[in-house]
């Protein structure tokens, strides 16, 4: 059901197709978080964070960086997994509302270990695959 994350794939399940937020990350949306990411937020976040309903609160890893929006996921599940096995960084780019989840120890030829995750801010519809697991 889940696929490994590349730096332009997107925590996903193998029934959804859409691109509107809070689901798949486009292919444009995917180089705009690497050429210009602008402030990249590094939060704390565990499989725990998610809820059943797709909703996850942001907890940023410093006092500095002030409040964090809750965001939406159409795959709650397929997002809990993909954390419960992450040891790496999180970062929360705002200006591409979107989770970027790097590798903890980049491994020869493993490229840059980096992996996004679109949200959005508002809910919607759990994709269906996702609703009858």
């Amino acid at each position: 059901m889940l696929r490994h994350l590349t730096q332009s794939d997107s925590v996903r399940i193998d029934d959804c197709s859409r691109y509107a937020a809070g689901h798949r990350v486009h292919w444009i949306h995917a180089k705009k978080c690497r050429q210009e990411p602008g402030q990249a937020v590094e939060i704390l976040l565990t499989s725990g964070d998610v809820r059943d309903d797709g909703w996850v609160g942001l907890r940023a890893a410093f006092d500095y960086a002030g409040d964090l929006p809750a965001v939406w996921t159409h795959a709650p599940g397929a997002l809990r997994e993909t954390l419960a096995g992450h040891r790496g960084r999180v970062y929360w780019l705002e200006r591409w509302h979107a989770l970027k989840l790097e590798a903890g120890a980049p491994s020869a030829g493993a490229g840059d270990g980096v992996g996004l995750v679109n949200v959005g801010y508002s809910g919607g519809e759990l994709c269906e695959s996702e609703v009858d697991t």
